[in-house]
Order: structure tokens, then sequence, then C-alpha cells
């Protein structure tokens, strides 16, 4: 994938790009950037124009003015498509990624064609699950002048038992983001319960999810008006890190 940037209102925004045809936007996770889907982009792009971007914090982009909510992050997916004259998009996302895209998808439904979501960020009991902000692995992690902060960030993916280049791609971008390191994990617990406004979503809509998560998601899949859900058994947050071939073919099923 080729690197450029776009202008939007809160400053510049950095994006991957390759292919020609009809387009589809993929959305990283937090604490990530959009070298997430590096080999995922390069696989999709054999036969559609993919886009990639970093949202504000995080990778190349800008910083916005304040910690930004989900339906802001989404706002500046809409300009982002506005700058570059993309009409409308077919939509990845992967875990707060995915939830931006929904924020998208609600905001602007002629703009979204159709969402592949991994690990959708949803609580049965959404009191309940906003209190997972108060988590100390979603606090943000001071920058120290002695560099000791990088062996959190790199705990922070390590529980997840991941090899080393995975685990290393992840604090880069942590690193890059520095205090904002966190920012899309608060703003995804204090996002407002959307269980109403899914009822409202009726593009085709696939989601992928791993076996401790499948009550929520299929939860969600009956809120929306057309979707469908899969259980992948070794699914966690770096899925299309490790295994881009897979994910990009499930991708590709839904285009």
């Amino acid at each position: 994938m080729r690197r450029a940037y776009v202008d939007i209102a809160e400053g510049q925004m950095h994006y991957r790009y390759a292919g020609e045809g009809e387009p589809v936007i993929l959305l990283h996770m937090s604490g990530s950037s959009s070298d997430e889907f590096e080999k995922v982009g390069d696989i999709l792009a054999k036969d559609h124009r993919v886009y990639a971007p970093d949202l504000l914090a995080f990778g190349y982009s800008d910083r916005p003015p304040c910690v930004y909510t989900m339906q802001q992050h989404a706002e500046t997916i809409i300009e982002f498509m506005e700058s570059l004259n993309i009409k409308s998009a077919f939509f990845v996302g992967n875990l707060v990624g995915a939830n931006i895209s929904v924020h998208v998808a609600l905001l602007c439904p002629d703009r979204v064609k159709g969402m592949f979501l991994s690990s959708f960020c949803y609580g049965l009991d959404y009191k309940e699950y906003q209190k997972f902000g108060d988590l100390p692995v979603y606090q943000p992690v001071e920058v120290k002048d002695d560099g000791s902060h990088l062996i959190e960030l790199w705990r922070r993916t390590q529980r997840y038992k991941e090899s080393t280049g995975v685990i290393s791609a992840r604090t880069l971008c942590m690193h890059m983001a520095g205090d904002w390191s966190e920012s899309l994990h608060k703003a995804l617990f204090t996002d407002r319960d959307l269980t109403e406004e899914l009822k409202t979503i009726s593009i085709p809509v696939k989601l992928i999810v791993a076996p401790n998560d499948e009550a929520s998601t299929r939860r969600v899949s009956e809120l929306l008006q057309n979707a469908q859900y899969q259980v992948i058994e070794n699914l966690n947050p770096f899925f299309d890190r490790k295994y881009p071939d897979i994910f990009a073919n499930m991708v590709e099923e839904c285009l």
C-alpha cells in the first residue's frame, strides 16, 4: 500500500491506499494505526480501491484538539471521505474501528454500503460494560524520560501471548500515540448505548467474534436488520495482522 495525507478540518490525516475499483475503508483498533491493515489491504486491492486511514492521534495523523468521542471520530472519517471524493464505501473495522464504522453508518447511512465487523464492542448490560473503562490496563500511560513507559506498553499486548513481531508493531503504534495511546478506549467506554440505534441499520453486516463474546454478538446481529455472525475459534485483536490471507478472504466474501 502507498501512503499519503489528506486535509480535514482538524489538520492532516495520514492514510494508506492501493488498488482500483469499488472503495473499501479499513478502520484500525485502539492503540494501533493503518499499518495493521498493510497486508490485508494489499490483498483486497486486487479488485478494490482500498483506504486505511490513521485515526486522529494515531500513526502519522495529527492529534485532535481534545480526546474525541466515537461519534467525533466517525465525523472525521466522513470528512476524510469528502476530501477524497469517496461517495460511499464498504467498511471493515476491527474492535474500536468496528464501532466507529457503525457510527459512520448511523450518521450517514448513504455513505456505507455494508460492513465487516471484527469483534464489535458491545455489552449486554451496558452500565456494567462501561466499567471496563476503569480497569488499569485501559488507563493512559504516562510518557517518562527514562523510557520505562515502553515496558508497560509492551506488557499490554504481551498479555495476549502474541509473537514478538506483533507485540513490537503494536508497542510502536502506542508509543507514537504517546499520551493519547488509550484515548480510543476512553471514547469506547464512555460512548452511548447504541442498542436502539442498531435497529435502524439496514445494510448488510457480517460480524466475526471469539467464542467468549458470542452472546453479545448474537444480540447485535438480532438488533441489526440484515446481519449474520460467525464464531472464529482463534480470533483475537491481532487476527488481521497474523492471518491477513484468512481475514481478507472473509472480507472478500462480503463484497
